[in-house]
């Protein structure tokens, strides 16, 4: 078995945090895990990846064309990576935009919706509104994990339960309820999917 799972959005979102939890998840479960981040400048907003491969894998980084599931915790995000996608694979994107400072300057154009549905129909794109999953929760913080809960209602790999503890496991116990509630919803907004 092998899972290939590439996490991307922008710094700041929590994509390292998300990464953890889905090893965490992956280990408690006897999987074999690697992980790999690239963040070039993401502590001033720029775009940031995470490759998670979960089975019979060696090398940390997905090869082009090779992942099973895309997680895109910002709505742009998943056309800067869909190089790494074929037609199998399964993209759970945030309907949730962060604006470049070059659109917010007037030098560049943000995609809209329709544009990126389109740009993204042939693969299985599935749009969740991942930070109002987590401003209902009770906190837009917990966004990464909306889409982790998203992420689980389209696949088997892990139970609601699993990726619960690992929730648990991985942040601090003050804000386990609110992450526990943001993953619940995310879970029940794609698991009729």
């Amino acid at each position: 078995m092998q899972v290939n799972v590439l996490l991307t959005g922008v710094g700041g979102q929590g994509i390292l945090t998300s990464a953890a939890i889905l090893a965490k998840a992956a280990m408690n479960s006897d999987l074999n895990v690697i992980t790999a981040e690239t963040h070039g400048m993401a502590q001033r907003g720029g775009s940031v990846e995470v490759h998670v491969r979960i089975g019979d894998v060696l090398s940390p980084l997905i090869p082009e064309g090779s992942a099973d599931y895309l997680l895109s915790l910002e709505l742009s995000e998943v056309l800067r990576y869909a190089k790494y996608c074929c037609e199998s694979t399964v993209a759970v994107v945030n309907t949730g935009r962060i604006l470049p400072l070059a659109v917010s300057r007037g030098e560049a154009r943000y995609p809209d919706f329709e544009e990126v549905k389109k740009s993204t129909s042939w693969m299985k794109t599935i749009f969740v509104d991942a930070s109002r999953i987590a401003e209902e929760a009770g906190n837009v913080q917990a966004t990464n994990v909306a889409i982790i809960g998203a992420f689980c209602g389209v696949c088997d790999l892990f139970s609601l339960e699993t990726l619960e503890e690992a929730v648990k496991e991985v942040l601090p116990e003050k804000i386990h309820d609110v992450n526990i509630r943001a993953l619940r919803i995310g879970y029940s907004a794609t698991s009729k999917s």
